[in-house]
């Protein structure tokens, strides 16, 4: 696998990927398919990938098999973290998105460390992300990879409001 910077010319590719990794994670029979879709337009459409990629503050990766084949990317962004972070020295890990057929055989592991390593080299101290309370799938990799619950808020999804547990990783010892 390889993991290479996002640039504006995979805005297509994040926005087809995107939609297609919260289908089949969000999807029925989490949510209602109309509940998605509303998420989809709402936080997924191309203008709004392209002004992400634009954005200073954001980081974006793309996981490619060793054929160039897009299989899952990551987000990171810089922003206040929760304020019961007692570390400020945080980066956000917006988004980790691996095609369905790449869930369990050790990719999300690459991605993330890659995650990680970049936030580390960057000068971060920390790490933070919010996990849906009921993606028990991701709750458990991230405790794996050494994730610890923060906290909790609610996320807006579509037109439902549901709850996200804050997770927080130190970098440093």
């Amino acid at each position: 696998m390889t993991i290479r910077p996002a640039t504006l010319a995979d805005a297509a590719l994040l926005t087809d990927m995107s939609a297609v990794t919260m289908r089949d994670t969000f999807g029925p029979p989490y949510n209602a398919a109309e509940l998605v879709e509303e998420y989809i337009q709402s936080a997924f459409s191309l203008p709004i990938i392209e002004a992400e990629l634009a954005d200073p503050k954001s980081f974006f990766f793309v996981m490619e098999t060793p054929d160039g084949q897009p299989v899952g990317y990551a987000k990171l962004r810089r922003g206040r973290p929760p304020r019961r972070m007692m570390d400020r020295n945080a980066i956000e890990i917006q988004r980790i998105y691996l095609l369905q057929t790449q869930l369990g055989q050790g990719q999300g592991r690459i991605l993330m460390q890659h995650c990680l390593d970049w936030a580390r080299i960057q000068g971060y101290t920390s790490v933070w992300l919010g996990v849906w309370e009921r993606n028990v799938r991701a709750i458990a990799f991230y405790q794996k990879m050494g994730f610890e619950r923060l906290g909790f808020h609610y996320f807006q999804f579509g037109s439902e409001r549901q709850r996200d547990y804050w997770l927080q990783k130190q970098l440093t010892t």
